[in-house]
């Protein structure tokens, strides 16, 4: 039997391997990182964005070649499918839409205004595209610089899109009595006519129909305009 020794080199050292355990402990943190907490983030993240994407689109507005139609392209420009496409011009529901592409549409319109799209994605998410339309001619050619010198009322006619129809002016005095013009200038727009003592309406189209009624008192002013009659 060995006697006991107290020599410190003779006792168990009890702290030594849990000392250990601490030290081989401190590397499991990255295999957590690696495998749990970044997928995690991953899968939240992407799971979040599929739930608020909204959906986008791309609308093109071409130029008139007549002033009377023209074409809306619509191209949807979003990731998720969508569950529905509204398009209305002026709140009026767009009829002639219609779908030509998985992502595209396409439109005729006869009239300016105001288009709103509304675009609803599967994810419920909901987007309003706006885009004005003005390349249409619906007014009718406008009067400006009247005056009578000598008994002769002239004035300027103008239209900036489809243009001045010249054929069509005409005047029609108090007692209906027509008058067709002295004069037309279709360079400069110069219009003159005789002037009475009584008022003169005047009547002017623009090349696609929209039509103009003014009239015209003995000192030259404009005292009437009535409302346009679009073609």
């Amino acid at each position: 039997m060995k006697p006991y020794s107290n020599h410190p080199g003779n006792r168990p050292n009890r702290y030594a391997a849990p000392y250990k355990r601490r030290q081989n402990s401190g590397g499991g943190f990255f295999p957590i990182l690696l495998f749990y907490i970044l997928p995690f983030l991953a899968v939240n993240g992407l799971i979040f964005f599929l739930v608020t994407i909204r959906p986008k689109a791309q609308v093109t507005i071409s130029e008139s070649g007549d002033y009377i139609s023209s074409r809306m392209e619509l191209k949807i420009k979003s990731l998720l499918p969508l569950q529905s496409v509204e398009v209305s011009l002026d709140g009026v529901p767009l009829e002639s839409l219609k779908k030509t592409g998985s992502k595209s549409y396409d439109a005729t319109l006869t009239s300016n205004g105001m288009l709103e799209i509304k675009l609803t994605s599967v994810n419920k998410m909901k987007a309003i595209v706006y885009e004005a339309v003005d390349v249409l001619d619906d007014t009718p050619p406008t009067v400006s610089d009247s005056q009578i010198e000598g008994g002769v009322l002239s004035f300027h006619l103008e239209d900036s899109q489809s243009g001045v129809d010249f054929t069509s002016i005409t005047a029609t005095d108090e007692n209906n009595e027509d008058f067709l013009p002295l004069t037309v200038n279709r360079i400069t727009g110069i219009v003159t006519f005789q002037m009475g003592e009584i008022n003169l309406t005047i009547t002017a189209r623009d090349k696609i129909g929209n039509e103009l009624h003014t009239t015209f008192d003995p000192q030259g002013e404009g005292i009437e305009e009535e409302t346009p009659e679009a073609f």
